[in-house]
């Protein structure tokens, strides 16, 4: 059976790394990218199942991110999940009409906690 590929865009090297080393360490291919730009990229030639994507990174925001995402063919039928440090529920209602499939805050849950939260993502 193939791997389920994750990519990561994440602009916070430590929590990048973080993720990185929790969902390989669970079984499923992992790639990071660092800016928006590179994550837009990585998400056309990696071509992952599944996206986890920080909400404010140093070269745009998540939401500019999604619109891209969602208006490439290449890209927009991969599931995404918003990471935010920010609780605030515009941010989180602007991200699902974007058709993000969660909103996370970061500080509220561990890699592991996430991690269980992935085989229903993939469902959806």
């Amino acid at each position: 059976m193939e791997k389920i590929k994750i990519l990561v865009i994440e602009d916070d090297q430590t929590q990048a790394m973080m993720y990185e080393l929790a969902f390989t360490t669970a079984g499923y291919l992992v790639d990071v990218a660092y800016t928006g730009k590179q994550g837009i990229t990585k998400a056309q030639e990696f071509k992952p199942d599944l996206i986890f994507l920080d909400m404010l990174l140093g070269d745009m925001k998540g939401q500019e991110i999604l619109v891209a995402l969602n208006s490439n063919p290449l890209t927009k039928d991969i599931k995404k999940v918003a990471l935010s440090n920010l609780n605030k529920k515009e941010i989180a209602d602007e991200c699902y009409k974007l058709g993000v499939l969660d909103f996370l805050v970061k500080i509220q849950f561990i890699p592991k906690e996430i991690i269980e939260k992935i085989p229903g993502y993939l469902q959806k």
